[in-house]
């Protein structure tokens, strides 16, 4: 008898999986995370934007999201907005150290940079273990990934998965070049620009996995902390509403594994959705990067709103 391929299994499985589920599982609930956290000021001061950001969503009835963070950003100036995240019961995720390690050869490096972030987040209550590596996209060296992820698993680290990424970081960089030249932005159009370019992602990922899979998994929408996203996040979330998504706390995900299915991938963070139902296809490491054809779709949105200016000429 011919033998399954592992990913054909581990796709098997998932689809038994779907069969126990129980039927709110399947709503369209999506998960905030956020990255670039703890960055320095742009148009509003890095506390003010931390702070605009958690008391909006919890405004809009959002009272937990997930925070990403490298602790090479902890400083003395930004160790109040990590309290912050804390305090407001925000969920820590060790995002390593220092970005710059995902190229080292070497296992131990990965192991060493992950420590020392575990060092620094471990004092926070709201800190579980919780990790997401970009290492472990599935597009690294399989020995390598596979002897990190042993390491993760006899540590006792907690794996977390993303699905969906904006590039809400490329406009709000060239919100901040217009702001810098002394020059006024309608807010407002952006907001509606920021939006839907947020709200066409997240529906374009819903109906590919319903035509897929046959229903709709729960997204990890990534976001970044900056300030167009503490601007715009009440909006944003209404929206979701609107298309039937409920924006759930990641802490339902995360700590019940059961009930989420790609958790059958293990730490393989991004690449569980491709390995389940062939989405995400091609996501390398560079995604965190916008694109040529990711800045012309982003300039679209800004010039349906009238926003031509901040365009790059």
């Amino acid at each position: 008898m011919k033998k399954l391929p592992f990913s054909s299994l581990r796709k098997l499985l998932f689809i038994v999986l779907i069969g126990y589920l129980p039927v709110q599982v399947q709503a369209k609930e999506i998960v905030f995370a956020f990255d670039n956290t703890l960055t320095g000021p742009g148009s509003l001061d890095g506390m003010a934007r931390t702070k605009m950001l958690i008391n909006s969503m919890a405004r809009a009835d959002v009272k937990q999201a997930m925070f990403l963070i490298k602790t090479k950003a902890i400083t003395p100036k930004t160790l109040e907005r990590l309290h912050y995240y804390d305090q407001t019961g925000q969920l820590l995720v060790n995002a390593g150290h220092e970005f710059s390690l995902l190229h080292r050869p070497k296992n131990y490096a990965y192991a060493i940079d992950i420590l020392k972030a575990n060092a620094a987040l471990e004092p926070y209550a709201h800190y579980y273990k919780h990790i997401s590596y970009p290492f472990l996209h599935g597009y690294g060296d399989p020995q390598l990934t596979g002897q990190l992820r042993n390491f993760l698993a006899e540590h006792g680290y907690l794996p977390t998965y993303t699905t969906t990424y904006v590039h809400d970081e490329y406009m709000d960089h060239l919100y901040q070049l217009r702001i810098k030249g002394g020059r006024s932005v309608e807010i407002r159009q952006l907001e509606k620009a920021y939006i839907n370019m947020v709200l066409d992602t997240v529906i374009s990922y819903d109906t590919k996995a319903r035509m897929r899979i046959g229903f709709s998994p729960r997204q990890v929408l990534v976001l970044h902390e900056n300030d167009l996203a503490a601007y715009c996040v009440i909006g944003l979330i209404d929206a979701l509403n609107e298309q039937g998504f409920n924006v759930i706390a990641p802490e339902k995900v995360f700590t019940d594994p059961v009930v989420n299915p790609y958790f059958a991938a293990d730490f393989s963070g991004r690449s569980n959705a491709a390995v389940f139902a062939g989405l995400n296809e091609g996501y390398g490491y560079q995604a965190d990067v916008a694109s040529a054809e990711d800045k012309i779709k982003i300039h679209h949105y800004l010039q349906k709103q009238g926003l031509d200016t901040l365009i790059p000429q």
